[in-house]
């Protein structure tokens, strides 16, 4: 009888809800973005499959041990790796949170009464409670869920940006490295032209305002070499930080010339990979969880239902405590719909607010991806072919200085016209490792804006570093 009457009561609860259910919350639709079905700007380089862009370690392309070391050390040990892992996990508690309210909570009683229906003695009882809004607990996993969703891909992001950074980091430590071979090299022969120089203004051979232009180019180009030394400290330290080190040096790995920078493209790709982009997931997920608190806020709106009661035993002595005289059971079971509060209104419309924020903030990011993918595939293009036309120049210069020594060597070249044949394939040197860089830095901001990469040995929250004591998640599932 107890029984029926509560179901009773749940049921009447349900069909007053239904019967509001136009103010129940509006459903998710995913936007349309209406996706580009081709890229605008093509890259007639690229070769790579790109089957799987999120797993793809295609850092591995470049086929240097030490980069992909230090790739690993990055994404077991980055900081802001794990504190975003401490995001994740966290909301993976509140969901876990939320998702619990259905479960019913109890507490023990323990107590001795004077003056109580069952008598003079000793009392123990579990104090059962169960308060719930059927719609506000729906809409609240919903929300929980989107959530939490939400703060993994925000980890997914930062991993992706880590990926860039140490892959960047490197080319750019690599890259100064070769540039200071190259700048010590330019300063040797412009000091041996400084040398030169310096004995033709005292035989009277040029003027003052010659030698003049001699010493700015020679101390023009000594005043770098501190300059790339100092790029070099910062680089290291870059990538030191990055694999939560202490500064210090980095261990080397190719040659800059040697980093293959071609055929590591990926061919064939679709606009739909970018669904696959941590901040395009990030910023759906956070319009799907504005969604749904839409309708936790309308969800007031529906009745609460509350029961609630004790059930234990009495006992009229301590020592017969655990074999009661009595037992009893009671409960209570009530159902509180809001009939007078004008303040949810107000809450809804702040949720509102906020999806329509949230709306137009993920039309933006999608926007932007494609707008960055394809600006990375002209940029690479454009890029590779004006370091193709330098390395053409550069080697056009290595045979014009290999004639002048040839000529020098016969007495048909003086020296100061052999070393500035010099100095002019060192330019050209310098220019083409700058190209290089240039290159290496489009692939690696093409690969992040593409998403790739951030999936690799992406393990879950469960593989977090841990601390060993109270500090560590327990998830009961």
């Amino acid at each position: 009888m107890r029984i029926k009457k509560i179901t009773n009561l749940i049921a009447l609860s349900i069909v007053s809800a239904l019967s509001g259910c136009a103010i129940f919350g509006p459903s998710y639709d995913k936007p349309d973005t209406q996706d580009p079905q081709k890229w605008v700007s093509r890259d007639y380089l690229s070769v790579t499959e790109s089957d799987n862009l999120p797993a793809m370690a295609w850092w591995k392309s470049f086929n240097d041990p030490v980069l992909d070391n230090l790739m690993e050390s990055a994404l077991k040990n980055n900081n802001n790796i794990q504190a975003a892992v401490g995001n994740v996990i966290a909301a993976k508690g509140y969901l876990q949170q939320v998702q619990a309210a259905w479960i019913p909570t109890g507490s023990a009683q323990v107590g001795y009464q004077t003056r109580a229906v069952y008598g003079e003695g000793y009392n123990a009882g579990l104090l059962p409670a169960y308060t719930i809004n059927i719609f506000q607990a729906i809409r609240s996993i919903q929300y929980a869920e989107a959530s939490y969703q939400a703060q993994v891909a925000a980890k997914d992001a930062m991993r992706l940006s880590i990926i860039s950074q140490v892959v960047g980091g490197y080319f750019t430590l690599r890259g100064n490295d070769y540039l200071l071979v190259l700048q010590k090299q330019l300063v040797k022969d412009l000091g041996e032209i400084l040398t030169l120089a310096k004995q033709q203004y005292k035989d009277g051979y040029i003027s003052l305002y010659q030698l003049q232009q001699y010493i700015e180019n020679y101390n023009q180009a000594l005043a770098q070499v501190p300059i790339i030394e100092k790029n070099i400290v910062a680089s290291r330290n870059t990538l030191r930080v990055l694999l939560n080190e202490n500064p210090g040096d980095v261990d080397r790995g190719l040659d800059f010339m040697k980093i293959n920078s071609y055929g590591v493209i990926p061919s064939n790709i679709p606009s739909t990979v970018l669904r696959n982009r941590p901040d395009v997931q990030q910023s759906e997920q956070q319009l799907i969880a504005a969604n749904a608190n839409i309708g936790v806020a309308t969800s007031q709106f529906f009745p609460t239902i509350s029961l609630n009661g004790n059930a234990g035993a009495a006992s009229n002595a301590l020592n017969s405590l655990f074999t009661p005289g009595n037992e009893f059971w009671n409960y209570t079971a009530t159902a509180t719909i809001p009939i007078l509060n004008f303040s949810i209104y107000g809450q809804i419309d702040q949720a509102k607010g906020q999806y329509y924020n949230a709306y137009y903030n993920y039309l933006q990011t999608v926007r932007n991806a494609f707008a960055s993918v394809d600006s990375d595939f002209s940029a690479h293009d454009q890029v590779t072919k004006s370091l193709d036309t330098q390395i053409k120049y550069y080697d056009s210069t290595v045979v014009a200085y290999k004639l002048a020594q040839q000529s020098f060597k016969d007495g048909l070249y003086s020296l100061p016209t052999l070393l500035n044949n010099a100095v002019t394939m060192d330019n050209a040197a310098i220019t083409v490792a700058n190209s290089k860089q240039t290159q290496l830095n489009t692939i690696v901001q093409l690969y992040q804006d593409l998403g790739g990469g951030y999936a690799y040995k992406n393990y879950s929250y469960e593989s977090a570093n841990r601390f060993g004591d109270q500090h560590d998640a327990h998830f009961i599932w």
